[in-house]
């Protein structure tokens, strides 16, 4: 199950387009200022970021987006913005890491095509590097220190969910929706943690279980 984040503080708007995505299988959480946006980014680990521009607090969509892409560069990010925006506000947009902008009105068919564009956007680097150590997802290896460990290909969808969102909290059942589809247990999953810690001892990686939570892949030792 996939994981929208609206912020939009248009209530009546936000509610239609929460309401639209429910009913194809989303999770949905939305916010109208940009303190609460950042609040459920950090909790819910969304697989897609739908933003306004205006909000109801002195952070805005774009200071939002600046806040996500200074510790996630992956994360697909759509703008809105209301038709009294310059076409400065878009180019500024882009720079700051957007995908797409679009300017309203826009109807909900517009949004949902390009969420269904880009919902599978996610996860596509390669290799990570981590305080030393690299992380190859293609080979699904991990070296450090002159070693080599290789990894099954759920440890590597494991992993790499926690190194896009590194030091950040990812929900359990985030891992879930994103490697089982939701459809393995909660032991299981605690199992390929395990085996990956086993694998992250020597490298000054951690995975931490933050309780009641998820997991959070740390750098710090």
């Amino acid at each position: 199950m996939k994981t929208l984040l609206i912020a939009e503080n248009n209530s009546d708007f936000a509610y239609v387009v929460e309401w639209h995505f429910q009913q194809k299988g989303m999770r949905v959480f939305t916010a109208a200022s940009g303190k609460k946006a950042l609040e459920l980014y950090h909790t819910h680990s969304p697989n897609i970021v739908l933003l306004d521009i205006s909000l109801d607090d002195d952070i805005d969509g774009k200071e939002v987006a600046r806040r996500i892409r200074a510790k996630d560069k992956y994360t697909p990010i759509l703008f809105m913005s209301g038709e009294s925006k310059s076409p400065a506000d878009v180019v500024e947009g882009f720079d700051i890491g957007c995908n797409f902008f679009l300017k309203k009105p826009v109807t909900i068919e517009e949004i949902e095509a390009h969420i269904n564009t880009l919902q599978n956007t996610k996860s596509s680097q390669l290799v990570y590097k981590i305080s030393g150590v690299i992380f190859n997802t293609e080979n699904r290896t991990l070296s450090f220190d002159g070693k080599t460990e290789y990894l099954t290909e759920k440890e590597t969808k494991v992993l790499q969910i926690l190194a896009d969102y590194l030091n950040n909290v990812v929900e359990l059942q985030t891992i879930l929706d994103n490697v089982w589809n939701g459809e393995l247990s909660e032991e299981s999953l605690r199992n390929n943690i395990s085996s990956l810690r086993k694998k992250l001892a020597s490298a000054n990686l951690n995975i931490k279980t933050i309780k009641n939570k998820g997991y959070m892949l740390n750098d710090a030792g």
